[in-house]
């Protein structure tokens, strides 16, 4: 057993830098650091000299660190960041909750959810291609995905504006926090906000059930568990929040994804109009250029990593986007290949905290490229693509893609 070496000390090649994970510039492109950290340092420290971060980069690693619940736990020491998140909570009280909120998902619910957002893909890809393209960002994948988000929780779109508002310096506060630092100006105010809108709205659905006016809606389910009991109104608008929280930003940003893959690649969009699965596109996604970059555990008590110390308490930050480069598992991680067969990819996490809404995400992406596919005879990039930088430092993707965008002929 040996001490994990520290990033700055290790000998890098000329052209990369030291891998910081707060560096807005390797956020935006992080794979050749991923590459060399798997071959040369699988477990490293970066960050504070009196609070490392512990850096987990090959697959085998990821996926063991992540199915451990007993040995990295979601909350730190001093308690949650967001105290009553389904994400941050641990057993014994992660599972029956769980197991009791994936019952606002409902087979008629699902369904019906299936109808609203092919409408929408429709609605706003037409839009984007009458235009002939633009920003693929703000121009189509915001406006869809916030759509797909109100329609699933049961609120209008000026109410998802304003919970993305919220939920950009909810945001900030939890990265100010995981880095340590004490930000006056990034508090939780708007997370609180967030919580008392969610509130009001279950009580506007259980008004409106109790006059006859039944909606399957996720706001309607989680307010009928949280009357029955089975959730407490800390729970039910906590995971309304959290599900709002996880399903706009991501997906927004696998959808660009998607789309620049499509824009740089014209193989793919041939791929997926002679018959490729957009299911299958997907998953190549999820494991090529997740949004996620990170999923971060606590050491429940000192333990080992890849043969390096690991002390309790310490942040250990899974790379699952490095995981999923991970040749010893993926051959010729590097390319796209939507026909690849073989590991799970870890794009939505594993473990017991596996993303909840990850059908929402793949229900989204599926019909998105279903209807390019049919609708649209070539996608180019344009102009800029501009990367993600901070927030919590977990994501990755674009925030703008100009695109030209010419509509199939009859």
């Amino acid at each position: 057993m040996t001490d994990a070496p520290w990033s700055h000390d290790l000998p890098w090649p000329g052209d990369l830098p030291p891998f910081d994970p707060f560096d807005p510039a390797i956020q935006a492109d992080p794979y050749r650091h991923y590459a060399w950290l798997r071959a040369h340092a699988p477990v490293v420290r970066a960050g504070r000299a009196d609070a490392p971060l512990y850096l987990v980069s090959r697959y085998d690693d990821v996926l063991a660190g992540l199915k451990d619940a007993t040995a990295f736990v979601s909350a730190p020491p001093g308690g949650a960041i967001i105290p009553g998140l389904l994400l941050m909570l641990d057993p014994p009280l992660h599972g029956p909750m769980r197991q009791t909120i994936s019952r606002a998902f409902s087979p008629r619910a699902v369904n019906a959810i299936e109808d609203a957002v092919r409408t929408l893909v429709a609605t706003h890809w037409d839009r984007f291609l009458a235009a002939g393209g633009g920003d693929a960002a703000a121009g189509f994948a915001t406006p869809l995905t916030m759509g797909v988000i109100a329609t699933v929780l049961g609120i209008t779109i000026d109410d998802a504006a304003r919970m993305r508002d919220w939920t950009n310096s909810a945001v900030d506060f939890i990265a100010t926090r995981i880095r340590g630092v004490v930000n006056p100006d990034a508090s939780v105010d708007s997370y609180a906000a967030m919580r008392a809108f969610m509130a009001d709205a279950m009580d506007r659905a259980v008004a409106d059930r109790a006059a006859g006016r039944r909606r399957d809606t996720v706001i309607d389910a989680l307010a009928a568990l949280r009357d029955e009991g089975a959730l407490t109104a800390d729970e039910a608008d906590g995971f309304a929040c959290l599900l709002f929280m996880a399903g706009h930003e991501t997906t927004t940003l696998l959808s660009v994804n998607c789309l620049d893959q499509l824009a740089r690649d014209p193989a793919a969009l041939w791929w997926l109009r002679a018959g490729g699965s957009p299911a299958a596109f997907v998953d190549e996604m999820l494991r090529h250029r997740p949004s996620v970059h990170r999923v971060t555990r606590y050491a429940a008590r000192a333990t080992t990593i890849a043969g390096c110390a690991v002390p309790a308490g310490a942040p250990v930050r899974f790379l699952i986007a490095s995981a999923n480069r991970d040749a010893a598992r993926f051959p010729d991680p590097d390319r796209f290949d939507p026909d690849r067969r073989g590991a799970p990819h870890a794009g939505f996490g594993f473990g017991m905290h596996i993303c909840m809404g990850s059908w929402l995400a793949r229900l989204e992406l599926r019909l998105m490229l279903a209807h390019i596919a049919a609708t649209t005879a070539t996608i180019a990039v344009s102009g800029r693509r501009v990367p993600v930088e901070g927030g919590a430092f977990a994501t990755s993707g674009l925030t703008r893609l100009d695109l030209s965008v010419i509509r199939r002929s009859a």
